[in-house]
């Protein structure tokens, strides 16, 4: 009898789902926090072995250099290794955590070690076709729908915004890419629980596949309003932590950030070099800069601490539905091993302010260099003119210039009879109703056309040539000439530098193309000519490409492309940035020059970003991403 109650007295208390999420956050936390700095080393130097393998003999990968690239013999190689960093966060951030919850649902010992262990031995589930393909899905086919979970690699793939806007303007395309979410976000609800059942229950790849379709279907009401339950949940606590949590520092600063003048320049390090006496705004101004970097980073780190957690709550309830869903579910569920460590927990929360008012002290004495010691960001108007006239047109290019625009982008393709003319697209048709190419057309012909008016006013314009263009830029601006479709080739080089030269226009003028080897040719053979290439994915350093003009489509133009495109003296463009939300990122950031169709949109932004308080800015620059 004695014993038998000894053993109900140690046996784990049952508590409700609800008691035990509290109870296992902090093991989730300790969780992501170890597996992140697990991960941060291995991937470092997966990711940069892959970048050099891509370096290596010549020119690195990007879309402009891609058949080149993918004939090479470092094709593989990087296949390989990026295979190896794909099971590397696959393991950490997904399998592993799902060895967690399920040790969390089952009342077992959980820990980091154990978990990662399980992860990495049920790797070997996944080597072969149909486990490549489940990686493959997870890897491409969620980011897209939008929903499940997914790994960090995956921001890696996208569809350039170029390409999306082209096909939404088009209302097949769009019906037809509208059905292909649909249908992904469909088939990611129907294969929730795939991994678990590899995992879990030992199943197959193509086997787990059909259990999760299965269970899903026999029980998609419940799921669905579970699922709708927790997100809305989820959603809640999220939009509380960023409204606690950036409204803070507008309380506690907001109003005297307001009566301290903006865009003031202090430099104390200098003041104190040279001897100067510091006045009492720069020690006032200099005091608000710290204390709001203080309050915004520290907002900020506690809105990704609950987006973490989310993220962790959201799988242990899935894991959760897997058990009920197969039977194995409860009502109640045993009671978490307390481990207090109060100490530890002290000492790790003092040491992240400790390091937040550090750097923040460092932010307000060097504020000035870290935040506003830079050139504007230029304005290149798209297709000649962007949304101010009619594209590719003398009067968008006239009115680009009369808006003070740095540049202006055009199109150039050949005639038939070896004229240059100003399109975009490969014929006519979309413009003028004629599906005829340039190439198949002579000069005379296609004076003849008449474009529609793309601002809508009704008129018909001519086909503008490239020399008309030369002769309104010149002394003007900076007209970027894209050698553009089937016929741009060296030949296409040769003459439009001839034609430049004719007309003394070396200074007002950049050649570009998303052809990599005309744009190489230019630079070597014309090196006076500013040259550049335009690409919308990359590996390796961009800044290699011989050229000076590194022009990224928006996904592409991250801050480390960017930096090494500067480290090599060279400039960073980005394209096409035509929404209110790109164009603030990017006008606030290091890129030289945005090329835009909404010019005036453009003017705006740049307006808010001039007004901004110190405050304001600290909130823009400041981030954990």
């Amino acid at each position: 009898m004695k014993q038998s109650t000894k053993q109900e007295n140690t046996a784990p208390k049952e508590i409700p789902f609800r008691k035990l999420s509290f109870e296992a956050l902090p093991e989730m936390w300790t969780y992501q926090i170890l597996s992140g700095l697990i991960l941060v080393v291995p991937a470092v130097l997966l990711t940069e072995l892959i970048r050099w393998v891509a370096g290596i003999g010549g020119d690195v990968f990007t879309t402009a250099t891609f058949w080149t690239f993918i004939l090479s013999w470092r094709f593989p190689v990087i296949l390989f290794l990026g295979l190896l960093l794909v099971m590397l966060f696959l393991t950490l951030e997904l399998l592993s955590q799902i060895y967690l919850t399920d040790d969390i649902l089952n009342g077992r010992q959980a820990g980091i070690r154990r978990s990662i262990g399980r992860g990495v031995r049920s790797l070997k589930r996944f080597l072969n076709p149909y486990g490549i393909g489940v990686i493959l899905f997870i890897l491409i086919a969620v980011p897209l729908s939008g929903v499940g979970f997914t790994i960090s690699v995956s921001k890696a793939f996208y569809i350039p915004n170029f390409i999306l806007n082209t096909m939404m303007k088009n209302p097949f395309l769009a019906a037809g890419f509208i059905a292909l979410i649909v249908y992904l976000v469909w088939f990611v609800f129907r294969s929730s629980f795939t991994l678990h059942a590899i995992l879990l229950d030992e199943k197959k790849p193509s086997e787990g596949r059909k259990y999760s379709s299965r269970i899903v279907k026999e029980n998609r009401w419940r799921y669905l309003k579970g699922l709708f339950l927790t997100g809305l949940v989820i959603l809640a606590v999220n939009l509380a932590a960023v409204f606690l949590f950036t409204r803070i520092p507008d309380w506690i600063l907001g109003g005297a950030g307001e009566v301290l003048p903006k865009n003031y320049t202090v430099d104390l390090i200098k003041a104190v070099r040279g001897g100067r006496n510091l006045s009492a705004t720069d020690m006032e101004v200099t005091g608000y800069r710290s204390a709001a970097a203080f309050l915004v980073l520290t907002g900020k780190y506690m809105i990704s601490v609950v987006a973490l957690l989310s993220g962790a709550y959201f799988m242990l309830r899935l894991s959760r539905y897997y058990l009920e869903f197969t039977g194995r579910g409860r009502q109640l569920w045993a009671e978490r091993p307390k481990k207090s460590r109060y100490l530890w927990k002290v000492i790790m929360i003092a040491a992240i302010f400790a390091l937040f008012f550090l750097v923040s002290i460092a932010i307000g004495v060097f504020y000035n260099r870290l935040f506003t010691d830079r050139d504007p960001v230029k304005i290149v108007a798209h297709r000649a003119g962007g949304s101010l006239a009619s594209e590719n047109s003398i009067d968008g290019l006239e009115k680009a210039v009369g808006h003070g625009c740095y540049g202006c982008e055009i199109d150039i393709q050949r005639t038939k009879d070896g004229c240059y003319i100003i399109n975009h697209d490969n014929d006519f048709k979309r413009l003028t109703g004629v599906e005829k190419a340039p190439a198949d057309m002579t000069m005379e012909e296609v004076r003849k056309l008449r474009i529609k008016d793309t601002t809508g006013s009704g008129k018909e314009l001519p086909v503008a040539t490239l020399e008309e263009m030369l002769d309104v830029i010149k002394g003007r601006g900076k007209l970027f000439i894209e050698m553009k479709g089937p016929t741009t080739d060296r030949q296409m080089v040769d003459d439009v530098v001839r034609m430049i030269r004719e007309r003394d226009c070396v200074e007002d003028t950049a050649l570009i193309s998303l052809n990599y080897d005309v744009i190489r040719y230019a630079e070597t053979t014309y090196p006076e000519f500013e040259t550049g290439t335009l690409f919308f994915a990359s590996l390796g350093d961009v800044s290699k490409l011989t050229c000076d003009l590194m022009i990224m489509e928006e996904e592409a133009a991250i801050r480390g492309n960017i930096d090494e495109i500067h480290r090599a003296g060279k400039q960073a463009i980005v394209w096409t940035v035509n929404t209110r939300d790109k164009m603030y990122h990017f006008l606030d950031s290091e890129i030289d020059a945005v090329i835009t169709d909404e010019i005036l949109l453009a003017e705006e932004v740049q307006k808010e970003l001039d007004d901004r308080t110190d405050l304001e800015v600290l909130e823009d620059k400041l981030s954990f991403e």
